[in-house]
């Protein structure tokens, strides 16, 4: 069998002992703003410029190009990096089509059908009755420019927009957290006139072309990452929600790099998310009324995007087996939802956020995600590598600049707001599991480099300037992390195995639970999904708690004993230590030596077969001068290397390895035995001959061959199994161990 290995990281005692302490240490990142007022200093700021009142006047005021219009095309990810889907609303129904050619001019265009929903939904100024969706597969090619037009009717075609492919892989994304157009609340929110969804609209286009416009920071990603709450009503008044949409929508940049949005609380109780996206793979696993989960593929990543407004953890286990299942060969997998289960936003991180984490924390750990994108708080957060709620020690992580080789674990990150519609002050204590958390009140974004090998995040403001620390997972070739190894432990059928080989197992997989500190936590999470959208619900639809399930000092977080998970990672926040390298790879090296060294019940069986063989073969040896029979010597060399053997084959301990040299061993020495047989008769009868107990030996035994005669021929006289017990005595030993073990 092929030796695994997996290089494990080990940090200087320095950083150790940060990790381990940093439960109440508030640590200094880029920027942690204290105040409230921060929304209301930038929104100020930007209205009062120049630049702010001529967008104002000339863009979004003139209703076609800007306000009036929430119909405007929005690109999102297909199905895998070759596929692009498309979305529109049109104010006639008809049949949606996409042409799409690498001419400008549109000659050797390919057209694409796609379907069409009667809706009606307006913005105040616009009635939309359709809502259009087409997807073009297995057509894009890496480094290409492409430009495609729109139609409803096959005649009428909307102007030519131009969309640039990059390579599959090696490319970039960018993320956003909450654009929440609408949300700054201070100028007629939730109201017609609501001032505010144009300075949220002028600071997200700012953000937008920051990152990808002409000179962008990152002018060439091949696709966005929105991790929720695109818009701010939640209400059912859709007329506000569809001019919040048009102010999300009104980038320029949206209509030639593609969108993956996650459905935020905000929008989650409205239809109009799922007319204005075309997602890839869309399920009804983990729905609301806004839609469910789905994913996609790019180059070696795959792509998971939850809905977490949803709380059945089973759907979204089902969403991601099936993803998993699309690309087994991902070396990548990143997972993207609203709520931010492990940030440090002072409303969220530790209420809901915590709530939410018994749901979809071991989600994570489970598939063995790498990176997993949130949004929520309003602020930035990083984690350090966590698994099981434990932070695990890696080499090159910290708090500064990060550098992972083969981490073990999850890296989390809440991301701030990309248009600063609204800002939150950061917990009075740093958790634990932190790395950096920054609030400085200024609209961000990150940018994300993958490749086979190395994936790195790095986050600014809109201006352009560093946000936050940069960070770098890489990964090597056939590295396979502690989750991985102990799924494949767990899924062994231990009725098959050696007791030995059983007991190895179970105590590797008991001896990773054992420093992870892992809890059963069924209890729990079976509660919440049977109970989901019940009266009996423990928490809301917002995930605060009710129904007296609340704790005494916060009553909309789930009560201290109710969640072991919840128990581990916030009520121990100041006790929560972390895992050292040390104790993962050693408890990696078990898990993989446990499952290498596997001996089954039947190879067993053949080591006892072999054994019982030998020893017919001996009890069978004649010894005397003739052909065929053995000197006195050989035949006590053989019996005593039978028992020195046979000790070896004890069922409690024997290992895979011990298994086939005591099989090659005991092979060879009957070879040996056999061969060292008489080859022709000979004129001395050997020293120390005596009488056989039968003169009809077994012409069939393995190493004889002849037939002895009657009178003439002598035996060992040994008919019963030397060393241990003959086959069926060793065999029957073997049974008494397992049900011994079984019973203790």
């Amino acid at each position: 069998m092929k030796q695994k290995s997996k290089k494990k990281m080990l940090l200087s005692l320095a950083v150790v002992t940060t990790v381990s302490m940093i439960g109440n240490t508030q640590v200094q990142a880029f920027g942690e703003y204290g105040q409230g007022d921060g929304t209301n200093k930038l929104n100020s700021g930007l209205t009062a410029t120049q630049d702010y009142q001529t967008w104002y006047n000339t863009k979004w005021n003139q209703r076609e190009s800007g306000e009036m219009d929430s119909g405007k095309v929005v690109l999102t990810p297909g199905k895998d990096e070759r596929s692009l889907n498309f979305a529109w609303y049109s104010e006639e129904k008809g049949v949606p089509q996409i042409r799409i050619s690498a001419n400008q001019d549109m000659t050797q265009a390919k057209t694409f059908t796609g379907t069409a929903e009667s809706i009606q939904k307006n913005n105040l100024f616009k009635t939309y009755t359709s809502s259009n969706k087409v997807s073009v597969e297995n057509y894009l090619q890496e480094n290409t420019t492409y430009y495609y037009q729109c139609s409803t009717d096959g005649k009428n075609w909307s102007g030519t927009n131009k969309y640039q492919t990059h390579s599959f892989s090696q490319y970039q994304a960018v993320l956003v957290g909450d654009p929440q157009i609408g949300a700054s609340g201070s100028n007629g929110q939730g109201t017609e006139e609501d001032t505010d969804i144009a300075v949220n609209t002028y600071s997200w286009n700012k953000t937008l072309n920051c990152a990808l416009g002409e000179s962008g920071i990152a002018q060439n990603a091949s696709f966005i990452l929105s991790a929720g709450d695109q818009i701010d009503y939640s209400d059912d008044n859709y007329t506000i929600r569809e001019q919040e949409y048009a102010g999300y929508l009104y980038p320029e940049v949206l209509r030639s790099v593609p969108v993956s949005t996650t459905i935020g609380n905000h929008e989650s109780k409205g239809d109009d998310y799922s007319y204005h996206y075309n997602n890839p793979n869309a399920s009804e696993l983990g729905s609301t009324e806004s839609g469910g989960d789905y994913y996609y593929s790019y180059g070696d990543a795959l792509y998971i995007v939850l809905n977490s407004n949803n709380r059945n953890m089973e759907e979204h286990r089902q969403l991601m087996a099936q993803a998993d299942e699309s690309h087994k060969d991902a070396k990548w997998k990143i997972v993207m939802f609203h709520h931010d289960i492990y940030g440090s936003g002072s409303p969220h991180s530790d209420v809901d956020g915590a709530n939410l984490r018994i749901l979809f924390a071991p989600l994570m750990d489970e598939f063995d995600v790498d990176v997993c994108l949130t949004g929520h708080d309003h602020s930035y957060a990083r984690t350090y590598q966590i698994l099981d709620g434990k932070v695990i020690d890696t080499e090159g992580v910290g708090e500064g600049a990060s550098n992972a080789v083969n981490p073990e674990g999850t890296l989390y990150i809440a991301a701030g707001s990309a248009t600063g519609s609204k800002f939150y002050t950061l917990n009075t204590t740093k958790q634990y599991y932190l790395a950096e958390r920054s609030n400085t009140p200024i609209p961000t974004f990150s940018t994300i480099d993958v490749s086979a090998d190395k994936l790195t995040l790095k986050t600014y403001d809109y201006e352009g300037n560093k946000y936050a620390n940069d960070v770098t997972i890489q990964k090597n070739n056939g590295a396979t992390s502690i989750i991985e190894e102990k799924d494949a432990a767990e899924k062994l059928d231990l009725s098959v195995m050696t007791s030995g080989s059983k007991v190895r197992v179970q105590d590797a997989l008991k001896n990773v639970d054992t420093i992870l500190d892992t809890r059963d936590d069924s209890k729990a999470t079976g509660e919440l999904v049977r109970k989901y959208n019940t009266a009996e619900d423990p928490v809301n639809y917002y995930a605060y708690a009710q129904n007296g399930y609340g704790d005494t000092s916060n009553n909309k977080v789930l009560k201290k004993g109710y969640s072991t998970l919840l128990d581990k990672t916030l009520y121990e926040n100041d006790t929560n230590v972390s895992v050292s390298a040390e104790m993962i790879t050693k408890a990696y090296a078990n898990l993989t030596y446990a499952k290498e060294e596997i001996v089954t019940t039947t190879e067993f069986t053949e080591l006892v077969n072999q054994f019982a063989e030998a020893e017919k073969e001996l009890s069978n040896a004649t010894i005397g001068n003739k052909k065929g029979e053995y000197a006195q010597e050989t035949v006590d060399t053989f019996k005593k290397v039978l028992g020195e053997l046979k000790v070896q084959a004890d069922e409690t301990k024997i290992t895979k390895t011990e298994w086939t040299q005591l099989s090659a061993k005991l092979a060879d020495e009957r070879t040996k035995f056999a061969q060292s047989a008489n080859q022709k008769d000979k004129e001395e009868k050997p020293i120390g001959s005596h009488n056989p107990e039968s003169s009809t030996p077994d012409t069939g035994a393995s190493g004889n061959g002849t037939s002895a005669k009657p009178g003439n021929t002598v035996k060992t006289g040994d008919t019963q199994p030397i060393g241990l017990l003959g086959a069926a005595g060793f065999v029957s030993l073997a049974v008494a161990v397992l049900v011994k073990r079984k019973n203790k």
